[in-house]
């Protein structure tokens, strides 16, 4: 039974890669987790298999700690999601200062679908607080036509927000630096501000565990929709950097 658990779940997991490369691109950041996940699993899938036909060939710590592995896996990335969406705000706050809104990547045509979701909220909270600054961060990734900040600038300009009412953060290249560099620019303008931040419902928590590793207090969060089809892949690889996060001590 077991065995059959595992084929599944390696089945699965490649499928899913598939779907990725065929919706997203090959290009799809971290898409080989799920080729990783699949063989992994299908590894402990045949040395079970392999012991339970020849069980004095193979020492049976290796199958034991082959599915140890495998659920403690599991276990930890579930605490994970339910630490990742257990404090998501139902309602943003009005009237901020300034919102960071956080980059994603832009493909060759413009946003993507993830930056876009997270543009079109900021857009929209823009549009019921006209005295918002939006601080738009990221800086330019090697396959990036333009910077992050750029590119959000462009795509809200279009959505009729005006460009008098952002300002760009484009040195960053990560969450970490995304929280920083705004803050910094936040600072320098010399005035105490009421600050939000807003990125997607999966990287909410650990954009609010960075801020906090880096003294902001009294922050508000929105959350912006995440694509759907990719929306597993995102929780995954999201739960993976908290925990690399977590070990070079920036959470």
């Amino acid at each position: 039974m077991l065995v059959w658990i595992l084929t599944g779940g390696a089945l699965v997991c490649l499928v899913y890669y598939l779907v990725i490369i065929l919706y997203s691109g090959i290009g799809t950041n971290f898409a080989f987790i799920w080729l990783l996940l699949a063989a992994g699993l299908g590894a402990s899938a045949g040395c079970i298999h392999y012991y339970g036909e020849y069980p004095e060939k193979i020492p049976l710590r290796i199958p034991v700690t082959l599915i140890t592995l495998c659920a403690t896996g599991a276990i930890v990335m579930v605490l994970l999601q339910i630490m990742m969406f257990g404090r998501i705000p139902a309602v943003a706050d009005p009237d901020l200062d300034y919102l960071i809104v956080l980059g994603a990547q832009v493909k060759k045509d413009g946003p993507s679908r993830t930056l876009r979701l997270r543009l079109d909220k900021a857009a929209e909270y823009a549009r019921q607080n006209p005295e918002t600054i939006l601080v738009l961060s990221g800086g330019q990734g090697r396959d990036e036509l333009v910077s992050e900040a750029q590119a959000m600038q462009d795509y809200l300009a279009q959505s009729g927000i005006p460009r008098s009412r952002t300002i760009l953060e484009n040195q960053s290249t990560s969450t970490v630096e995304n929280i920083a560099f705004s803050r910094m620019i936040i600072e320098s303008r010399g005035e105490p501000a009421r600050v939000g931040i807003l990125t997607s419902n999966f990287h909410l928590y650990r954009a609010r565990k960075v801020a906090a590793h880096q003294g902001m207090e009294n922050v508000s969060y929105i959350a912006s929709q995440s694509d759907r089809v990719l929306f597993l892949h995102f929780c995954i690889r999201d739960g993976i950097a908290i925990l690399k996060e977590r070990i070079v001590g920036n959470l």
